[in-house]
């Protein structure tokens, strides 16, 4: 049987279809959409009619690619953008008239949950004990876990879409820009509780990226990305040497996803401020994150 995940998160949109023999699942797309849905929300409130469009687009060429693979059972969910919109719901109703596709808005505790569950499940991620953190555009979720047992998460508001938005009107970002973002990271992260004996997990596109920055890859390589391990001080190294140059210029650099470029240094501090916080000095690279989740559960 062939079943497959569509996330539809602030910044990306993203397709796995995997096919399931007994309980082994095996890749068959994994795909990935920048759409930027959250598109100047904090200031508006609403979702864009141009984002709109972009991700109805980006949806109809995901049921496409599933249509085209034999895909029997498709499960899609919606995260911060649609959480927060004041027209997210007209938005789920747009795409069930246009494309037949039913949208679930899901929690920040059910986000948290299926993270969870996509490292729990995952061989390579085999840790007794485990602080993950998911690092999307619009939140980011801090779960506490163990290899049998989901033990608690936070859903924060700092996400890589809402910090550029919020806080930066200049390219490249003003040092006083980047000093209040990390202000504001670090007073929500103030009274979260973190465990530096754990083994710190980053999922999401942010942290994915900053790996790729970090080894130079021309090109994208799940199989060097997933289980490999950033360590702290070459994350300060990579935003140090992101943050003075333009969009533009980061965009030319080795390992940068296009679309991405503009958010990155922003999602950057936020892995940094978490790692600051809770003392740890390094972070395994999950390249699974929600989808993976989801069809676990319910595939």
């Amino acid at each position: 049987m062939k079943c497959a995940a569509i996330d539809i998160g602030t910044n990306t949109i993203l397709l796995l279809i995997v096919q399931k023999r007994g309980e082994l699942f095996t890749d068959i797309v994994d795909a990935s959409t920048i759409v930027r849905l959250g598109e100047d929300l904090v200031r508006s409130g609403s979702l864009k009619e141009e984002a709109v469009s972009r991700t109805i687009n980006g949806l109809r060429n995901y049921l496409n690619i599933a249509a085209s693979n034999g895909v029997g059972k498709i499960f899609c969910i919606g995260t911060a953008a649609l959480r927060t919109a004041r027209n997210g719901r007209d938005f789920v109703a747009s795409v069930k008239d246009m494309l037949g596709l039913d949208i679930e808005i899901i929690s920040g505790r059910d986000e948290a949950y299926y993270t969870y569950l996509s490292i729990r499940n995952d061989a390579l991620m085999k840790y007794a004990d485990m602080t993950i953190v998911d690092i999307g555009g619009g939140s980011t979720e801090i779960v506490n876990g163990t290899d049998g047992q989901f033990a608690g998460y936070v859903s924060l508001p700092i996400g890589s879409v809402v910090l550029t938005d919020s806080y930066v009107s200049h390219d490249p970002p003003l040092p006083v820009e980047l000093e209040n973002i990390a202000s504001f990271i670090g007073e929500n992260l103030a009274n979260v509780p973190f465990s530096p004996a754990s083994t710190l997990i980053g999922t999401g596109g942010t942290v994915t990226n900053i790996a790729a920055l970090i080894l130079g890859l021309k090109q994208y390589d799940k199989s060097i990305i997933h289980g490999y391990t950033i360590r702290f001080e070459d994350l300060k190294d990579l935003i140090a040497s992101l943050s003075p140059l333009t969009s533009a210029r980061r965009k030319d650099m080795p390992g940068m996803e296009a679309g991405r470029e503009d958010i990155i240094v922003e999602g950057s501090m936020i892995l940094d401020e978490v790692m600051m916080h809770g003392g740890f000095d390094a972070c395994v690279v999950s390249a699974a994150g929600v989808r993976y989740g989801l069809l676990y559960e319910r595939c």
